[in-house]
């Protein structure tokens, strides 16, 4: 039977009454609507919440370790320190809801929608994100550690401080993103599109951003130490203390870049096809090559 907040509170039910009967039906919540409940700590572990409703609903603390819920929708709830390691939530819905500390590891969050919520000290660490949106998103502090994030969106999302160390970003959007303080060092950002983000003190160092396209993006000490970089579009994109050593620069077009000094591009690793600044000239030499400002 389909369990309804609404009925039970017409019937005069309290709130902690409510959350005893959740509890107890936590094996048969399948299409119910939970909207509103106040059931902060409930053990909903190992239940069976499939395409259930929980709209601006107070399920923080809430353990839901190893539940089935795919298509939830959680949209406008606080989901605060709650437990979803292990869980299937595939095609659930979380916009503007909060997931402050929430932990999310291991969880299968393909399809997800993540629309402005937000996003502090949370941890995503291995979690499945195939094709996950996160637009608009405040993400301070949260931990993308080794998760899967290939064709995902972060595009307008504000992110501060996170974690994508070993994450797999391919083709994952972050258009107009705002990225400040953090770690994508050996992750995988193949042909990923960071076009009109700003990018401030953040390292990438080992990743491979190969084919990724940073045209028209701001960079403020970034650090590119050891990356991939091969075939990358930086048009019109802005430096101001950006690190190339040892970054291969092959094919990559940075013809229309601004700030790039000779300097830096002494440090990386460039090839023929390697398209520099008018300004600039590189003379080569067997395979060592050095670059000038022309005369």
């Amino acid at each position: 039977m389909e369990v309804n907040i609404s009925a039970w509170r017409d019937q005069g039910l309290s709130d902690s009454e409510i959350k005893k009967k959740v509890v107890l039906s936590k094996h048969n919540l399948v299409n119910s609507d939970l909207s509103g409940a106040q059931i902060k700590g409930a053990n909903l572990s190992q239940g069976n919440l499939m395409r259930a409703i929980i709209r601006k609903a107070d399920i923080s603390e809430v353990d839901f370790r190893g539940a089935d819920m795919m298509g939830v929708l959680f949209e406008g709830s606080n989901l605060t320190g709650a437990l979803f390691t292990g869980s299937h939530m595939t095609q659930a819905v979380f916009n503007e809801a909060r997931l402050d500390r929430a932990n999310l590891t291991g969880a299968n969050l393909a399809n997800c929608i993540f629309k402005w919520a937000k996003m502090a000290g949370t941890s995503f660490i291995k979690a499945i994100m195939t094709q996950a949106v996160l637009t608009g998103a405040e993400i301070d502090q949260a931990n993308f550690t080794k998760s899967d994030l290939t064709h995902g969106s972060l595009r307008e999302a504000v992110i501060k401080g996170a974690q994508f160390n070993l994450s797999k970003c391919v083709r994952t959007d972050f258009r107009e993103a705002e990225i400040e303080g953090s770690d994508f060092s050996q992750a995988n950002l193949g042909q990923a599109d960071f076009r009109v983000s700003t990018i401030s003190q953040t390292q990438f160092n080992g990743a491979n951003l190969s084919q990724s396209n940073f045209t028209s993006t701001e960079m403020d000490e970034v650090d590119f130490t050891d990356c991939n970089l091969d075939q990358v579009d930086f048009t019109d994109a802005e430096l101001q203390g950006v690190v190339f050593k040892g970054t291969r620069l092959t094919g990559a077009n940075l013809e229309s870049i601004l700030n790039l000094s000779c300097e830096q591009i002494n440090l990386a690793k460039i090839d023929k096809k390697t398209k520099l600044p008018p300004h600039m000239e590189v003379t080569w030499e067997g395979k060592k090559f050095e670059c000038k400002l022309r005369q």
